[in-house]
């Protein structure tokens, strides 16, 4: 049986402190020092998991954190075991806690009247045995055991700027079971400081980039190799959103954070929070570290320095998250530092696309955007030049992954064979990561609207911790966007930035371009898109969603009339949905404007883009009607005693192209395309030249068997042509 004396209370028994202690404590605070004693448990809800009172990592313990229920702060195991009686019993048992200690941790929240006699009070004290809280013999030993002058197996001194000492960190193996317990100085129990300082301030204030990981042993770790480290008192459980304000960051104001977090949840939650309370803290910038692949779960600084890891190549690369902060005291953000050249804007397709930019691709449903996209993943990571796609060359090649929402492995498979029959793509110098969601596990949201407040998701973070892992990544597609994003896109604004700022975000940190592909409204009616300007306003969304991206391209199906006569020209054979024309409706900077010509590729179901050889049936067709023109106003202007000349005087071409009877296709023609279409006429012997005098020259234009040719040619006017 464990006893423990308590002298001079103020709260009648043992048992009215413990409940005073469970009635006036504020919840919310009761539930941060749950959060702070468990750092391996986990909420779900209104309720806490823990493996046990100990602390252990698991489930078993179900513990109620409804601020508003009858049961708050108590539980039972799921196995039927030891069940929790509220906070003092979890300090008891957690953190080997005497009442007395209990009671000075909440003391500001207790409110002290004079009380009675305990009627308690004995020369033995007082057996907790005998109310509510129990503790078991283990834990009060412990907490007898563990005193400042108890051996320990490791010590941190939390230094001030003054080289005072304000926090003593202690480790104690206990039962094959590490415990940390931190003193304050003139403190006779373990207690932490009301400000909650940061580890090695000292060395860290005349740095301008400091790493910061979780624990003093990563810390000292970090600082033997010579790199500037530091830590925050307490652990994964220690700091949280709602705590932030007890620990100081003000020592990271203006420098350059790196901060590497334990390879857990945990750790990325916790580095999560880091990030937020160093840039509230004017941190210049802040980088979140992934660790690399295949490292094992919880591998930390201290893991990589120990096997021998390449530390500071690792943190030199920065590969992760980099938020910088604001500042507008500073001259970072002045006009003065655009200095040297502008750099060159770069495209992932020559023209459309710009690289690590967020992009909408727009169109009707069934119109085939999921093939074009998978068409330009596949060339983007076969690395081979001159390759085309939306109708621009693809200039960059590097790592590509395609989420579809919709399409699966099957349907993925028999695309990809159609678009690569030879199987070059098993020989493709980067990875193309094809993830067809309906395959493994469903679709993830990337966006969700939690009451109004737009956040990216927990799902998505894990993913996104991989995807910043990817070598030389180039370009990332989401198809379709509306299964991704789990809020109003369409119709609220706030949703609309909220996304385009989180593609934004990772297009930046990748150097990806992100391609979200996106249904445009139906036409109504007989209405037929025309203008690039036209499909832009069609898309689908609120102004902010196109307004967010940097870079929006459309494709539109043509009319039946159109169609039929681009196949006609093309000499294929006309089906419905086959023409599409598409352009860049959207650009933040340079851009390729002109309107592309599409038609699918029967066999593979692609369209593919024929503009140059439209245009050149099209010049070609326009070449010669104006030939035609051409001949039959010479033949006209011949017959009526008019005849033209090639160049000059009144009776030149250019100058009569004023009269009324002149053909409108040659109106803004110049000298140059007479000529040219003169000679062309002249080489297929449809004109000649004709004199119609001994000595004079042969200048005027006639048919090879028109009145000119049989010198029968009769001018209507005294012309020099007489």
């Amino acid at each position: 049986m464990s006893v423990i004396r308590f002298d001079n209370t103020k709260y009648g028994t043992a048992h009215d402190l413990v409940e005073k202690i469970s009635r006036d404590v504020p919840r919310s605070v009761q539930v941060d020092v749950l959060l702070e004693t468990y750092p391996n448990g986990k909420v779900r809800g209104n309720d806490f998991f823990i493996g046990s009172l100990a602390g252990e990592a698991g489930e078993s313990l179900k513990i109620d954190i409804n601020p508003n229920s009858p049961h708050f702060m108590r539980g039972q195991d799921f196995n039927g075991g030891v069940g929790v009686g509220g906070i003092v019993k979890i300090l008891m048992e957690a953190r080997g806690m005497r009442l007395p200690q209990i009671k000075e941790l909440f003391g500001s929240y207790l409110q002290e009247s004079p009380a009675p006699t305990p009627s308690w009070k004995t020369d033995s004290g007082i057996n907790l045995n005998t109310i509510p809280v129990k503790t078991t013999v283990e834990a009060a030993e412990k907490s007898i055991k563990i005193g400042f002058d108890t051996p320990h197996n490791g010590q941190w001194d939390y230094i001030s700027r003054d080289g005072e000492v304000l926090v003593t960190v202690r480790r104690y193996d206990i039962g094959g079971k590490k415990e940390f317990r931190p003193w304050v100085p003139g403190v006779a129990y373990p207690k932490a400081p009301e400000v909650r300082p940061l580890y090695n301030i000292p060395n860290i204030l005349n740095e301008q980039r400091v790493v910061w990981v979780e624990g003093e042993k990563c810390a000292q770790a970090l600082i033997d190799a010579g790199i500037p480290a530091t830590c925050t008192l307490g652990g994964a459980g220690a700091l949280t959103r709602k705590n932030a304000e007890k620990f100081d960051f003000t020592p990271l104001r203006g420098k350059d954070l790196i901060i590497w977090p334990d390879n857990d949840d945990a750790g990325r939650r916790l580095a999560e929070i880091v990030r937020e309370v160093a840039l509230e803290s004017d941190a210049d910038t802040v980088t979140i570290l992934q660790s690399p692949t295949g490292k094992p779960p919880k591998w930390d600084a201290a893991d990589a320095i120990s096997e021998g890891f390449d530390v500071r190549e690792f943190i030199e690369g920065g590969i992760g998250h980099t938020h910088r902060a604001i500042n507008l005291l500073n001259d970072s953000l002045l006009i003065s530092r655009f200095t040297g050249s502008a750099p060159i804007q770069e495209f992932l397709v020559d023209g459309t696309f710009p690289i690590g930019v967020p992009i909408i691709f727009a169109a009707a449903g069934d119109a085939g955007k999921g093939m074009m996209t998978l068409d330009l993943a596949m060339k983007v990571a076969a690395g081979r030049p001159l390759q085309n796609a939306f109708g621009g060359t693809v200039k960059e090649f590097g790592d590509v992954v395609i989420f579809t929402a919709e399409d699966d492995e099957a349907e993925m498979h028999r695309r990809i064979e159609r678009l690569d029959e030879e199987g070059l793509r098993f020989d493709y110098p980067n990875k193309l990561h094809v993830v067809p969601l309906p395959n493994v596990g469903g679709v993830f949201p990337i966006l969700r609207d939690n009451m109004g407040d737009y956040s990216e998701t927990d799902e998505f973070k894990k993913i996104y911790e991989q995807i910043l892992q990817l070598d030389n990544l180039k370009l990332i597609v989401f198809d379709p966007l509306a299964s991704f994003v789990h809020a109003d896109v369409n119709a609220d604004p706030a949703a609309g930035a909220a996304l385009t700022g989180l593609l934004a975000r990772v297009a930046t940190e990748t150097g990806a371009s992100v391609i979200v592909c996106h249904h445009m409204t139906k036409v109504q009616g007989d209405k037929i898109i025309s203008k690039p300007e036209e499909a832009r306003n069609l898309i689908r969304g609120t102004s902010a969603l196109v307004d967010g991206v940097r870079c929006a391209f459309a494709i539109w199906q043509l009319d039946e009339k159109t169609a039929r006569g681009r196949c006609h020209d093309l000499g294929i054979e006309y089906q419905r949905n086959r023409c599409f024309d598409g352009a860049v409706v959207k650009s933040n900077g340079p851009a390729n404007r002109d309107i592309r010509s599409f038609v699918r590729d029967t066999l593979t179901g692609l369209l593919q883009d024929r503009t140059e050889q439209i245009l050149n049936l099209n010049q070609s067709n326009q070449s010669q009607m104006r030939k035609d023109a051409m001949f039959r106003w010479i033949q006209d202007c011949e017959a009526n005693g008019r005849a033209l000349c090639q160049r000059g005087g009144a009776d030149g071409i250019i100058e009569r192209l004023t009269d009324s009877d002149a053909p409108e296709i040659l109106n803004n023609i110049g000298q140059w395309t007479v000529d040219q279409i003169v000679r062309d006429l002249i080489s297929e012997r449809r004109v000649e030249k004709y004199s119609f005098t001994t000595t004079g020259g042969r200048k005027w234009l006639g048919t090879t068997n028109g009145v000119m040719s049989r010198g029968e040619y009769e001018a209507v006017t005294a012309r020099d042509n007489v």
